[in-house]
């Protein structure tokens, strides 16, 4: 009995360090992400300059998410855990320590390579530690740290950000990762063995254009893989255009375009940090009720129905919002189209996946995530420099329209295979 204790003891212990571990990696990212007008401004750049360092960072993590994915089979996954939290650290005391557009690139490139081990390492490491029947609790874990580092981390910074100075949120990410490297060197050890179901958790991979077409053939499966990403698209451009839009819309017709653009870009910041926060809440709640059973009892293809007609609406009101109480209600709403959508269509894939291709699907799956999100921030903030600061909402919601009569047909029942 003692033992059994002790080894429940064991398996807690890791997922509690690897859940913080990916809280402060989202932390980092929602801390930045409200403030990059004003490390873009800093140093003389546009929104589309602040579009392609976002992209940057998503283009390293395709490279070398599978990469380190594979290492960690190797290696094991505590050092690659450990490479993620030490990359952290370091890309970000960079990021805080920058005097030029090209340290920044070189900040969110150096991220984009080393953090990219934390996910899929993390994602094994549960996978390995935890009894099938308990696996989704320990996946749940990565998705509430994602809402925490959403509501968390935007307002983390602003505080940061408006009372110390610009580089205060880089360094305070640096320092808590780096706290972060030392209590998981002694406290988080490597699991015993790999359990086999760990390679399709940790599937992911380039997108090769033969597998693209063949999970596309599938009919069942291209449908899905067709909402999934118009979603994750659609979503990755609000990300990258919305502290740009509450400056364009709302801060400098209230403080008057003369105004000094670091006082109107810090308002902006601090604006969109309250906005992100309320954002990361609402995820949270949100996921939790997709994983006490919300897509079982209602059905997984109409949860993901009504999501994308939830995102389509919020991305349409967001365009034409004129307060920043609206567009808080509004970009709540794209939150919980959001948690409604990703995680159904993760399951609903690997349900309707062919049981020896799964890992292979998902892994186009996550392909065409990172292709997503690689694209929408310059396009995104494009249109917003070159149009206006409702045209990236526009394009995202006829998307999303799109993305509505995809997933209407999604109750169909799937052919048999040849």
């Amino acid at each position: 009995m003692a033992s059994d204790a002790e080894s429940e003891c064991m398996k807690r212990s890791p997922l509690l360090i690897l859940f913080i571990t990916v809280v402060i990696d989202l932390l980092g990212f929602g801390i930045i992400l409200p403030l990059l007008p004003l490390y873009i401004d800093k140093f003389g750049g546009t929104p589309v300059v602040a579009g392609w360092l976002s992209t940057v960072f998503s283009v390293m993590q395709f490279i070398f998410a599978p990469i380190w994915g594979r290492a960690s089979d190797i290696w094991g996954r505590r050092p690659l855990i450990l490479l993620s939290l030490a990359g952290s650290a370091l890309s970000f005391l960079i990021f805080g320590l920058a005097h030029s557009l090209g340290m920044l690139f070189l900040a969110r490139t150096a991220a984009g390579v080393l953090t990219a081990a934390s996910l899929p390492s993390a994602q094994a490491y549960i996978a390995d530690v935890t009894p099938p029947e308990k696996r989704s609790r320990g996946m749940a874990l990565i998705g509430m740290a994602f809402g925490i580092g959403f509501a968390g981390g935007p307002m983390i910074g602003g505080w940061l950000g408006h009372r110390y100075g610009l580089s205060a949120p880089a360094f305070a990410v640096a320092g808590l990762a780096a706290a972060n490297f030392v209590w998981s060197f002694f406290a988080l050890p490597e699991p015993r063995e790999h359990a086999e179901g760990a390679t399709e958790t940790r599937s992911v991979q380039a997108l090769r254009p033969a597998r693209l077409m063949a999970a596309f053939a599938n009919p069942a499966i291209g449908r899905l893989m067709t909402v999934f990403s118009l979603s994750t698209f659609s979503f990755a451009m609000m990300e990258a255009t919305f502290t740009w839009l509450i400056l364009f819309r709302f801060v400098e017709p209230s403080l008057g375009a003369g105004a000094p653009h670091a006082v109107l870009e810090q308002e902006a910041a601090r604006a969109a940090g309250h906005v992100f926060m309320v954002v990361g809440l609402t995820a949270i709640v949100a996921q939790g009720a997709v994983m006490s059973g919300l897509a079982q009892r209602a059905g997984e293809a109409r949860v993901v129905a009504l999501g994308t007609l939830i995102l389509t609406g919020a991305l349409l009101g967001i365009a034409g919002a004129a307060t920043m109480a609206t567009l808080t209600i509004l970009a709540a709403a794209l939150s919980v189209g959001s948690a409604m959508v990703q995680p159904v269509l993760l399951s609903l894939v690997s349900k309707r996946a062919p049981e020896g291709e799964r890992g292979g699907v998902l892994g186009v799956q996550q392909g065409l995530g990172s292709l997503a999100r690689m694209v929408a921030p310059p396009a995104g903030t494009y249109l917003l420099q070159r149009f206006s600061p409702a045209t990236p909402y526009y394009l995202a919601a006829c998307l999303m329209g799109l993305a509505v009569l995809a997933a209407l047909t999604l109750g169909r029942p799937a052919p048999e295979p040849a």
